[in-house]
């Protein structure tokens, strides 16, 4: 399994999905949605496009756990540019979350998953599959 995509310039978080995704009425339906979308092909590296917001995502290869600076207890991780939520009430995108990685893409970067493996080439990774 190996997928990459293009990021293009901006500020994106890496990390659990349902740390970024409130939990209110509205982020309930949008992370409802994400994984009705997501489980339907769980081990590929994904762009979903949910009412009008990208994100990429991928499960880990060990499930639930910390990974670098970068932890999951839904066994995802996902990359989300934060200049497209920050005025979306569904999304902690105005707050600086631990556990979770922030990375500056001043003009394009490619992120690339393999074997749950996640690299920019940039230089960035996390590693969540150590027997590879």
């Amino acid at each position: 399994m190996s997928n990459s995509y293009k990021l293009s310039a901006g500020t994106y978080f890496i990390g659990d999905p349902a740390m970024m995704i409130k939990k209110t009425k509205e982020g309930d339906q949008f992370i409802t949605t994400l994984w009705d979308l997501f489980y339907k092909d769980m081990n590929q590296f994904q762009k979903l496009v949910i009412d009008g917001v990208t994100l990429f995502i991928t499960r880990t290869a060990e499930g639930d756990g910390l990974f670098g600076d970068v932890g999951t207890d839904t066994g995802t991780i996902c990359i989300m540019r934060l200049e497209d939520i920050t005025k979306d009430d569904r999304f902690n995108a105005n707050a600086i979350l631990r556990g979770c990685h922030y990375i500056n893409v001043d003009q394009e970067d490619q992120v690339t998953v393999a074997n749950f493996n996640i690299r920019f080439d940039s230089g960035y990774q996390v590693i969540t599959n150590f027997e590879v």
